[in-house]
């Protein structure tokens, strides 16, 4: 112990001096950068995100270390530098072995922020501070620390990261796992706990090896423990521990950066002015295969030469940024500069591409105008199919932590009229461990949605089926949304019955749950960030209200939310992420591919009917989000 705090001193010495320098974080064991145990205040890129394991043995368990539940543990995690300062950290920890008692719940679960108040310069540290959530009941790997981090060149590639920090004994947590997160709360001493974690003072070092590998020694304000890692492909990293001297710790982490530089936007904007070549499109230029290739992947494309205009309507890409700058160069010779996309048929808005994108709203006429020039013909479409992944889940138990339905559903569109499609397909079951649901083939969700532009900045969407979720009848949202400005508002309301297919016919309820719920939001453009406010009526008759913050990171979003009702109170996060290979198989008339986008969403609380809802093929505040102009500005730069 006195050892370790005279390490601890002289590690603080060390703190106040050095260089600024930028290392590839390491994680620790509940998922922050940091080194085995202990957390740094390193500060990660905006948009990082990272997921792991890390295996803790059994003599050093922090949770279940009594002789009568003794076990070594594994934590699971993920990690998201959510904004330049702040990080979200998600961890479930479980025990190694199987116990009896506790196979009535799932595991450990655990939200924590850290925010860097201090950046690292030449004389100044890097400081942060670290809070889990009070949230959960019985956590255990707790981390309320204030935590500071030098960097100290050593030689031409050997850089060592010095660590010291404080935690507090103390932490706020709940005595049951009720329907209501922010209720029966109590304060907590950590070391009551045999193997408490960060109480008092800590502190390490982290040696980097050219940004590949490294190795580790801390004071976790218990243990002395050494480690080593390695950093693979850029990405991956291994990592082993030697706690107190006697016991192994193993663990892995991916990395990965959602907010990446658009190389095609990149050299779209340093590309010099091309010659003009006055050919048609699907011609001469079209003579290149490549060029040929690209303008296959869209449908419904019209040019207007008058105008130097493109309508396009793109089906393959989940960020309709992409769709966008993969034509600009086929159509840059055509003297091409404003691109309309169109979503069901229905123009969305204009965009123009230069030393940065200017986007324009479309006015009433403006779209009367395009529609008397370009009639609608549902020969402009591929009979396109998509295969979307199905993941129905929550969290269960021990025994079986993710209680889940996995399907897999071949979907196709009929386009009837402008901004009218018939969405139908086929389900395939892969497993059901959530309900007695069978496993039958059967038709997938089936139903009417029209699409409506009002003009520049009202649009409409209203459905008519069979919709996910196990609910059909009628839906309609409204929204508001200058595709430029900060504000939007919205609503939705609808009118659903239960419907399941059992092994043989089909089962359905009256129309019997009503649907009411209105918005506003409020969007940050330089970040992407969208906090959108919203409450009403939802599904079982439960009311009350809910506050969403959304970031998008180029082909990704990330969401958490809160949200209070007459059921109860809880809170969570949702995402929203591209499904690769994108086109599978493609001709002029016929297209096999996978589905543009996969979205889910997790509650803390399960069981309750907390905020219930139905899902229809899209969501139309989420649609719009995507054609905002500071959404595709901030990837162009």
């Amino acid at each position: 112990m006195k050892a370790g705090k005279k390490v601890l001193f002289k590690l603080l010495l060390v703190v106040c001096a050095g260089h600024p320098v930028q290392i590839l974080a390491q994680m620790n064991i509940s998922g922050k950068p940091g080194l085995i145990y202990i957390p740094t205040a390193d500060l990660m890129e905006d948009g990082t995100f990272s997921i792991g394991y890390n295996y803790n043995p059994s003599n050093y368990a922090i949770k279940f270390n009594k002789p009568s539940d003794a076990s070594s543990e594994n934590i699971t995690y993920v990690n998201l530098a959510i904004l330049p300062r702040l990080e979200v950290n998600i961890n479930l920890l479980n025990p190694s072995k199987r116990l009896v008692y506790l196979e009535g719940g799932i595991g450990d679960r655990q939200a924590d922020i850290k925010y860097v108040f201090l950046k690292e310069k030449r004389q100044v540290p890097s400081m942060a501070i670290i809070l889990s959530a009070p949230f959960g009941v019985d956590n255990s790997l707790l981390t309320h620390v204030i935590v500071a981090t030098k960097h100290i060149p050593v030689a031409k590639s050997i850089n060592a990261g010095v660590t010291v920090g404080i935690g507090s004994p103390y932490s706020i947590g709940r005595r049951t796992n009720a329907n209501d997160i922010l209720s029966d709360f109590r304060l907590q001493d950590k070391r009551d706990s045999a193997n408490h974690y960060l109480v008092g003072p800590f502190g390490g070092v982290n040696v980097n090896f050219s940004k590949k590998g490294g190795i580790l020694a801390e004071w976790d304000s218990q243990h002395v423990n050494v480690g080593a890692y390695a950093t693979l492909f850029k990405r991956l990293t291994i990592q082993a521990g030697l706690l107190g001297g006697n016991q192994l710790s193993v663990g892995t982490s991916y990395t990965v950066p959602l907010l990446r530089k658009n190389k095609q936007a990149s050299s779209q904007k340093e590309a010099e002015q091309p010659e003009v070549v006055s050919v048609p499109i699907g011609s001469a230029v079209a003579g290149e295969k490549t060029t040929q290739a690209v303008l296959t992947d869209y449908e419904n494309l019209a040019v207007d030469s008058v105008g130097n205009r493109v309508y396009y309507e793109q089906r393959l890409y989940r960020n309709p940024f992409i769709g966008m700058i993969k034509l600009v160069t086929p159509l840059m010779s055509q003297l091409i500069n404003e691109f309309v996309p169109l979503f069901q048929g229905v123009p969305i808005a204009r965009y123009q591409f230069g030393n940065s994108v200017s986007t324009s709203t479309i006015s009433s006429l403006e779209r009367a105008e395009f529609a008397r020039s370009h009639p609608f013909d549902s020969r402009h479409y591929k009979l396109d199919f998509r295969l979307q992944p199905e993941f129905i889940a929550q969290f269960g138990f021990r025994d079986q932590t993710v209680e889940s339905k996995i399907n897999l559903l071949l979907q196709s569109q009929l386009y009837l009229s402008r901004g009218l499609v018939l969405n139908w397909g086929v389900l395939f079951p892969i497993s059901n461990k959530l309900d007695n649901q069978a496993l039958n083939v059967r038709p997938a969700p089936t139903f009417l949605n029209q699409f409506l532009a009002l003009n520049g900045r009202n649009f409409m969407s209203l459905s008519a089926g069979l919709f996910y979720n196990d609910q059909y009848g009628l839906n309609a949202q409204y929204r508001h949304a200058d595709l430029t400005s900060n504000w939007s508002y919205g609503v939705e309301t609808g009118l659903t019955g239960f419907y399941y297919f059992p092994e043989n016919g089909f089962y359905y309820e009256s129309l019997s749950h009503l649907l009411l719920i209105a918005d506003v939001a409020y969007r940050f453009q330089k970040r992407d960030i969208t906090i959108k406010v919203s409450g009403g009526q939802y599904l079982h008759q439960d009311r009350g209200g809910r506050i969403d913050l959304f970031r998008q990171m180029g082909n990704v979003e990330v969401g958490l939310f809160a949200t209070k009702t007459i059921n109860g109170t809880t809170g969570g996060f949702n995402f929203a992420i591209p499904i690769p290979p994108g086109r599978i198989a493609q001709s002029q008339r016929l297209r096999l591919r996978s589905s543009e986008e996969f979205r889910w969403e997790y509650a803390y609380t399960r069981g309750y009917n907390i905020g219930t809802r139905y899902k229809v093929g899209y969501q139309l505040d989420a649609l719009l989000r995507q054609y905002h102009g500071s959404y595709l500005q901030n990837q162009y730069r």
